[in-house]
């Protein structure tokens, strides 16, 4: 009789068991196939902005040799053009808080780098052929911070986004990872002698390194 009791509760935690392991490989199969999603739409998003590259270099061609006639129609598109990228990033940076950057993803990262550097260059020549009629911020960052320029770089971004909702399409806002090893990016910030990372570029003169105040930032925004 007891042999058959222990016998039953033997079956019974055998039973507790197997069904404890159905349960986690199920949840761990979801779990895994929600995260591919995720990782798979964070791919998706930096590789649908390869034609949008190609399009801002020959806008880039053709701002050069435009006449001022059309000024009004190039500031327009190249305003819609940096919303659009600067909404994008703000979604992308929603995935990429809940994923692990994996090699693939680190190389479309860099190609969407690159794409904000060419508008960054674009916006550069727009304001010196049509008279500055829009302010730019180029936010070059960390993506290896350590937690302390991480919480530095997080109420700096904050800041900057604050201004963007204030101003809209007044400010080109420009965050661009600045430790990537891209040669553009490299050259960039030789130009305008960022040896600091995080610092904010505005309208290509002044230059602030790590954080200052909404005060501080707006003063220098036209």
């Amino acid at each position: 009789m007891v042999y058959q009791i222990r016998k039953h509760r033997y079956g019974v935690f055998v039973e507790s068991f197997i069904l404890s392991i159905i349960i986690f490989l199920i949840g761990f199969s979801i779990g895994f196939y929600f995260e591919n999603l995720r990782l798979n739409k964070v791919i998706n998003n930096y590789q649908g902005n390869e034609i949008e590259a190609l399009d801002l270099k020959l806008q880039n061609y053709y701002y050069q040799i435009m006449d001022e006639q059309k000024c009004e129609f190039a500031i327009e598109q190249n305003l819609i053009f940096a919303d659009k990228i600067y909404n994008e990033g703000l979604e992308i940076e929603k995935f990429e808080n809940a994923n692990q950057l994996t090699g693939e993803l680190k190389n479309e990262r860099k190609k969407y780098v690159l794409l904000k550097s060419e508008l960054w260059l674009n916006s550069i020549l727009l304001k010196k052929k049509c008279g500055e009629p829009f302010d730019t911020i180029v936010y070059i960052y960390s993506n290896e911070a350590g937690k302390i320029k991480e919480a530095e770089q997080k109420a700096i971004s904050n800041i900057l986004k604050e201004i963007k909702d204030k101003k809209g399409n007044e400010i080109i806002l420009l965050p661009i990872a600045g430790d990537l090893d891209l040669g553009i990016v490299d050259f960039q910030k030789n130009i305008y002698n960022i040896t600091y990372l995080p610092s904010i570029i505005i309208n290509e003169k002044i230059i602030l390194e790590g954080y200052h105040s909404l005060e501080k930032i707006e003063q220098y925004i036209n």
